[in-house]
């Protein structure tokens, strides 16, 4: 310590000794100021500039600032938001459901721009048979919307129960942390919540969601802590009634309000709880997958596959009659899995080959099809094709 920082203590101590030689309850109370003061100075060490406080907390109200942070720049970003260009960006990666996605992007629009009060963004459903893209689509939504694959929760509903989602009460086994859907809205509300099959949860499980979709919250059961939906974007998806949902879905005459209305009478008919049917806000019939939908979605399939393993499809290198056979196994297997089943088919056919490929230095692939094989043939950068495939089935 130097000299400059001992005479203002010792000049303080001096003032205290004669003070109290004088008057003890102003003694007294000059202590007290200074004690106080000592506490607001450590809880605003504490509290703004990290110090003095355990991890947990630190890490809790780091959590709430980067929270606050996003949905101060999504928000801005969200009030400006161009119904034409998020539906140009999502019908070039989720295809065949044109309707659904200008629909969505109407209403989004209108959302972000006028909020309801103590209600979530948006509580949509997704209808349809399985493998038509209803899960693709809101993850993709969900990525173009915030850009932060943090900003996605999905949830299974078929594999969670009330207490893993919400949380457990005091004294039984997990309520030392948080439920799935409660802890994800802690730290990222403004999100897409995908419930993924929904129509397979239990009643109470569907119970729970009413408060979300009415009161515009979701309590966690262990401590009782509440946490707003106000900026969160709901979507369920459900196979119910599918066959009938299909055959709506292909009546492109139908105006979107009656279609919603016939959409909504075969999920009631299918047994879907009432009380969930009357709070969602817009329900979108899915169609199946079909014509040359099938070969543009094998086309990106086979894209994204290539790019698994850092490679690039070449310029035209995808053969014509890899997408002939697609769309010719996607009319005989209609309602069996749609495409979904289609690219587990050429993963299993083309895996090997890409990794052949990846091994041998390819920067670049081409697949060509023989009768109903897919071979892989790397192509070195700068290079011509090789002339002998790397790898089939």
């Amino acid at each position: 310590m130097t000299m400059g920082g001992l005479w203002p203590r010792l000049f303080i101590v001096l003032i205290l000794v004669g003070v109290a030689a004088s008057s003890r309850p102003l003694a007294f109370f000059m202590v007290g100021l200074g004690w106080l003061v000592l506490i607001v100075l450590i809880i605003y060490k504490g509290i703004y500039q990290g110090r003095y406080l355990p991890q947990f907390v630190l890490d809790a109200l780091d959590r709430r600032e980067r929270s606050r942070q996003d949905l101060a720049r999504l928000q801005t970003k969200m009030i400006a938001l161009d119904a034409e260009q998020l539906t140009s960006k999502v019908k070039a990666r989720v295809i065949g459901q044109d309707r659904a996605i200008e629909q969505i992007a109407r209403t989004l629009r209108r959302r972000f721009l006028a909020r309801r009060p103590n209600k979530p963004l948006a509580v949509f459903c997704f209808a349809g048979p399985p493998g038509v893209g209803k899960t693709h689509l809101a993850k993709v939504l969900a990525e173009v919307l915030y850009g932060d694959p943090r900003h996605l929760h999905f949830i299974d509903m078929s594999q969670n129960s009330a207490s893993t989602l919400f949380g457990s009460p005091k004294g039984y086994l997990g309520s030392d942390s948080y439920g799935q859907l409660t802890a994800a809205l802690r730290d990222f509300p403004n999100s897409v919540v995908l419930l993924d099959e929904f129509e397979k949860a239990d009643h109470e499980v569907h119970t729970r969601f009413l408060t979300a979709w009415n009161d515009g919250f979701v309590t966690e059961v262990s401590d009782g802590s509440k946490f707003s939906t106000s900026e969160t974007i709901f979507i369920l998806t459900t196979n119910a009634a599918a066959r009938r949902i299909s055959e709506l879905a292909r009546d492109e005459s139908a105006r979107p309000e009656e279609l919603e209305q016939l959409v909504k009478a075969a999920l009631a008919e299918a047994h879907f709880a009432p009380e969930v049917l009357s709070r969602i806000d817009e329900v979108f019939a899915f169609r199946e997958i079909r014509g040359l939908d099938v070969a543009r979605v094998v086309a990106l399939e086979i894209e994204g596959m290539a790019r698994q393993y850092d490679l690039q499809v070449a310029e035209a290198g995808i053969d014509p009659q890899i997408l002939m056979q697609a769309i010719d196994r996607a009319t005989e297997t209609a309602g069996q899995g749609g495409v979904r089943a289609i690219a587990r088919d050429l993963e299993q056919q083309i895996a090997d080959g890409l990794v052949d490929a990846r091994i041998a230095g390819a920067t670049q692939v081409r697949f060509s099809a023989e009768d109903t094989k897919i071979h892989v043939i790397p192509v070195a950068e700068g290079s011509a094709p090789a002339a002998a495939p790397a790898g089939s089935s």
